[in-house]
């Protein structure tokens, strides 16, 4: 007998962003494990284009969220609190943390958090 067992961590990701239509990918970089994915911006300034997004899931996601997001190419962030990524030199990091996460603990809740953020942009190159 089989049962289903529910996804915690990485494999909750995974899940979550193949059931969104997503096609992810695991990256070990030296920061840990990752799951990357192609994503369309799709409003604000920046809309339609395509960048790499990779997340980092603790072990108890969804309970606790991805940490910020990492982002390539690098684009910066009108607000700040960009790092360099431990996941290339392409990367960087947004330390931006899903503000409404305790509201909706889910890829698709986390989604309309990378919405919200990559709006913010502007069409200043952050070179």
């Amino acid at each position: 007998m089989t049962t289903d067992q529910p996804l915690w961590g990485p494999a909750a990701l995974h899940a979550g962003l193949l059931a969104a239509g997503y096609k992810p990918q695991h990256i070990t970089a030296s920061g840990g494990e990752f799951v990357a994915f192609d994503y369309i911006v799709e409003t604000g300034l920046r809309a339609g284009t395509t960048v790499r997004v990779a997340l980092q899931a603790p072990a108890d996601f969804p309970v606790t969220p991805p940490t910020g997001p990492q982002v390539s190419p690098r684009l910066g962030h009108p607000d700040g609190a960009v790092h360099a990524s431990p996941v290339g030199d392409d990367w960087e990091y947004w330390s931006r943390p899903a503000s409404n996460w305790a509201a909706d603990r889910s890829v698709r809740g986390y989604l309309r958090h990378l919405r919200t953020l990559f709006a913010q942009l502007t069409a200043e190159d952050p070179s």
